[in-house]
């Protein structure tokens, strides 16, 4: 496929260090098809004036008697050339005052030829009109500069930690067609190998962008990217994860149950490198993704809750990634997980899980019995009386109500759908006087959905073992419902009126500015009940998010809610899901930096210049 050719380049060419842009091939001057632009009266001498011939960007100088043509981008930052300024020859953009020669496009600030601009061939005909050259196929050629240089103003910005630089190339190459997959596929390689570090929330929020497209209006669609790419900027160091290598091959090659104890074993002993190299073994031979899985999936639930649940919740982000990408470059993109499950906080090392240690133990010798009597039998479950149930205050009557809901044949799904929806429950009557606790709650959250989305992908007898480790989790946090936040009766209005349902999500973002958080509840307890497009509702609740600097929590919460409300039929818990999304978002008080930075390259994007704003900030 196309993009997969693509993409691979870039990361062939990451990986040799080689980033500069490839040089335009000559053009056959007798192929030319010139185009007729305005009379050679218009202009004034040093004047620019900016064309688009057939999806081509121009810009045009009258210099000394003299007319020439080049690509309007400044290829630093997109600036508009034809707002810059010629002196000696030289073109100048008014930006950053990279320099040009004017007749060639040469970049006088770098030496490297995709640094340069494209220059076009001008006439004066006998008719007084200025008339310019493309070559047959420009309109493809510019789409391809456009798409090289925005991949590589987007390293840059990676490299440079810029969030301005990297909103810059995300906007160029949306304009010039770049595929969602393909900025997506460049950031999570980039996150995957310029780093040491485990699975970030950078790569994490552009797996979440990618999951959530369809959640989230066109609008912020660039915001989304920006979001996801600026917090992998900021996890990665710019150098390359040291290079590894799958097991060498043999005739007698260790089998995937081998394979499958070996990384267990060496991600107990906590030895990175080593089960790393597993991994890249497990791929290279060519093991389905679900066979993969299960081993990480397996070895996360070998430990208690590993990573307040990060482990096991970004290992499915992990899958959800290489699905999206076809597991082009999954080389890499497996390899930080491993830092997460050797690295990460075993619960059952904490003195705060040492009372549940010897019960979870010991039904976890009765797991294969489990499995085996659930995949035999067949039973329903009530998920909004169970989702009570795990409410409970002490986790010893809990966990025995799991095993033998199990043992009758629940699906393990539906009670991580309980269990997601006490999540939500946890959320919503979270106490603002517990600030400091917001993660907890979200992990909770966030991880019920991960373990719900593993038994779709590789449910095992050992992944069982993570149904319990949320269960006694969720107990833990009882103290953060004390006292618990109010939620907004059924049928309870505002003291106001809305002329529509647009009125009301604009009174909802500014709700949110102002973090009047059970105001925002209540509106969309009401918006809700009276039936109005929940479409918008979720564009309005994922725009007051991206417009914030959000932290990785922000994003989880809004797509399991979102996920979830999709999944029940129970007004109630679809309610639930919504309350606790708005609760989390608009409780929280961040910047608008990644914000201003997108708006402003959108609006350079369009040609527009950033002195010339509308408002006073």
């Amino acid at each position: 496929m196309v993009m997969a050719i693509a993409t691979q380049s870039f990361q062939d060419r990451l990986m040799d260090g080689d980033m500069t842009l490839d040089v335009s091939p000559e053009v056959d001057p007798g192929n030319l098809v010139y185009h007729k632009l305005c009379s050679a009266d218009d202009f004034e001498e040093g004047e620019g004036k900016p064309f688009t011939v057939e999806g081509t960007h121009i810009a045009v100088f009258r210099y000394e008697g003299e007319f020439n043509a080049v690509d309007n981008r400044c290829p630093h930052m997109g600036y508009p050339m034809s707002e810059g300024s010629v002196r000696d020859g030289v073109l100048i953009c008014h930006w950053h005052h990279w320099e040009f020669d004017l007749k060639t496009g040469g970049c006088f600030i770098t030496s490297g030829a995709g640094n340069d601009l494209k220059s076009f061939p001008v006439e004066v005909r006998d008719d007084g009109c200025l008339y310019v050259g493309l070559a047959p196929g420009e309109k493809e050629a510019a789409r391809r500069r456009q798409i090289d240089r925005g991949k590589y103003i987007l390293e840059q910005g990676l490299k440079d930690r810029s969030s301005l630089l990297i909103a810059k190339a995300i906007t160029a190459l949306k304009a010039a067609g770049a595929t969602p997959q393909e900025m997506i596929q460049q950031g999570l390689f980039y996150g995957a190998y310029k780093s040491n570090e485990s699975w970030s929330s950078g790569v994490a929020i552009l797996t979440l962008a990618a999951n959530m497209w369809e959640d989230v209006g066109e609008r912020d669609h660039n915001l989304f990217l920006v979001h996801g790419l600026t917090q992998i900027s900021r996890r990665t160091s710019g150098g390359s994860r040291r290079q590894g290598f799958p097991l060498p091959k043999t005739s007698d090659e260790p089998d995937l149950a081998t394979l499958k104890r070996w990384f267990r074993r060496l991600v107990d002993q906590r030895s990175s490198s080593a089960a790393q190299r597993i991994l890249m073994t497990l791929y290279d031979r060519g093991y389905s993704p679900e066979e993969i899985a299960d081993i990480v999936f397996t070895t996360a639930t070998d430990f208690y809750f590993t990573g307040d649940g990060h482990a096991l919740d970004f290992a499915n982000k992990m899958f959800e990634a290489l699905d999206y990408v076809d597991w082009e470059g999954a080389n890499e993109i497996l390899r930080p997980i491993v830092v997460d499950l050797v690295g990460r906080e075993r619960h059952e090392e904490t003195a705060r899980w040492e009372d549940s240690v010897p019960v979870l133990e010991d039904i976890f010798t009765r797991l294969d019995g489990m499995w085996e009597a659930n995949q035999e039998n067949e039973a329903p479950l009530d998920i909004s009386a169970f989702t009570q149930t795990l409410l409970g205050e002490e986790f010893e009557p809990i966990v025995a109500e799991i095993e033998d809901k199990l043992r009758e044949g629940v699906k393990p799904t539906d009670i991580c759908r309980a269990m997601t929806y006490a999540g939500a429950i946890r959320t919503a009557r979270f106490h603002l006087k517990n600030e400091g606790d917001w993660h907890d709650v979200a992990n909770i959250y966030s991880y019920a959905h991960a373990l719900y989305r593993a038994f779709h992908l590789a449910p095992s007898a050992e992944l069982l073992r993570g149904i319990f480790h949320g269960a006694v989790f969720m107990t833990y946090l009882r103290w953060l419902n004390m006292p618990a936040a109010r939620l907004p009766r059924e049928g309870q209005r505002l003291d106001e009126t809305f002329a529509s349902e647009d009125k009301m999500l604009d009174r909802l973002q500014e709700f949110a500015d102002f973090q009047k958080v059970f105001e925002a509840e209540v509106l969309v307890s009401q918006y809700l009940e009276e039936g109005y497009d929940i479409t918008k509702l979720r564009h309005t609740l994922a725009h007051i998010m991206l417009r914030e600097d959000a932290e990785l929590h922000m994003f989880q919460v809004l797509e399991v809610a979102f996920r979830h409300y999709d999944l029940s039929d129970d007004p109630k818990e679809k309610r639930m899901h919504l309350l606790a999304a708005t609760r989390y978002i608009t409780a929280q008080k961040v910047m608008k930096g990644i914000l201003w930075s997108t708006e402003n390259a959108e609006r350079l994007q369009r040609g527009e210049l950033l002195s010339e704003r509308d408002d006073d900030n």
